[in-house]
């Protein structure tokens, strides 16, 4: 089927209104779920942040992709009026604020509480917290804004919030810093991928051009790799060349998976292998964190010599081993339907209507 007139085409997400889910964007989401879990093995390793693997690259693009996605699939063409915004929270407040508050607390079993969730990171589970505040900066603007221009205010915002979190200024901010822990203020500098993901989606008939544009992809691909291939060390989030390295990541990613659709469709082994993660990745966020091999810094062989290919194949096994039975440990939890729509936000079976004759 030629993949411009599928269900899942440019078509589709022409159609504002649409609720299908894409099957590419299910499978993009799958293999950064994959590289998520691949870099929390890498820091296990004790590697991070000292430019010996492959990891440091990958923060250029993995949660940048990550909040770019969930501001594409967030886009709808309704009004953000009083109703729809208390309908939308009521369900986000307990999949992205108790369920992982429940998680952590489980997960840290004896430290401090208070401690541990002021931390900016909260043990690897700050992404839920984070993306509940992008979703409530993205309702505010809507409400009060319901014009055009409430694009620019977005992209604004995304862009002063990126800025903030120089170390520089974020250290000027007139909180304490329990309060910007607590908030994950250093991750609100992620707010800006998330914003150009919902206008992504909301233009897409604009930016399809120029994912098919062979010269735009041209420029994308080689900034990327010049700019990374001629740098002394891996650009820090401190540098001004790493914001348009991280949005060139993500448009030649998005790009590889839209342009080769076909190769992500679910009857494709690579294509359902992804999509059933990329389902699942509230699942295998919340879980594959207890599973992470913690003691790993014993094993210095890739921190005294290092060897890139070798550790990348080797954590890229060890995440697939843990995706794995994170998925497992999924399906038993979801056995119980109540337990899948409380903490996974699966819907509910309908009620049966059969009366005993």
């Amino acid at each position: 089927m030629n993949s411009n007139t599928s269900a899942y085409g440019p078509d589709h997400l022409a159609s504002n209104h649409s609720t299908k889910r894409i099957e590419y964007i299910d499978a993009l989401r799958g293999l950064v779920m994959v590289m998520v879990v691949f870099h929390h093995v890498g820091d296990c390793w004790g590697i991070i942040g000292l430019n010996v693997s492959i990891h440091e690259y990958l923060l250029q693009l993995i949660i940048p992709t990550f909040f770019f996605i969930s501001g594409f699939v967030l886009y709808r063409d309704v009004t953000w009026n009083a109703a729809h915004i208390i309908d939308f929270f009521r369900k986000k407040v307990t999949l992205l604020l108790i369920v992982p508050f429940l998680f952590f607390v489980l997960f840290i079993h004896g430290e401090s509480i208070i401690d541990q969730f002021c931390d900016h990171f909260k043990q690897r589970y700050w992404f839920t917290f984070v993306l509940f505040d992008f979703y409530v900066f993205y309702a505010v603007i809507h409400f009060c804004i319901r014009k055009w221009w409430s694009d620019i205010v977005l992209v604004a915002l995304g862009v002063f919030l990126y800025f903030i979190n120089h170390s520089v200024i974020y250290d000027s901010i007139p909180l304490p810093e329990l309060v910007k822990g607590m908030l994950s203020v250093k991750g609100w500098n992620y707010f800006i991928f998330f914003a150009l993901g919902t206008l992504a989606k909301k233009h897409f008939v604009y930016v399809e051009n120029w994912l098919k544009n062979s010269y735009f992809l041209a420029v994308c691909i080689l900034f990327y790799f010049l700019v990374n291939g001629f740098s002394k060390s891996v650009i820090d989030e401190n540098s001004a060349l790493c914001l348009p390295l991280s949005i060139s990541a993500i448009i030649v990613l998005f790009a590889f998976f839209h342009n080769n659709q076909g190769l992500f469709r679910k009857e494709t082994v690579v294509g359902g292998t992804l999509q059933y993660i990329g389902k699942r990745t509230l699942d295998v966020y919340l879980i594959h964190i207890f599973l992470l091999p913690y003691n790993l810094e014993f094993i210095s062989v890739f921190k005294e010599h290092p060897m890139p290919v070798i550790e990348a194949t080797v954590s890229l096994i060890i995440a697939g081993i843990i995706i794995a039975f994170s998925l497992v440990i999924s399906n038993i939890i979801r056995l119980s339907p109540l337990l899948a729509h409380w903490l996974f936000g699966a819907k509910l079976p309908p009620k049966s209507t059969n009366t005993p004759s």
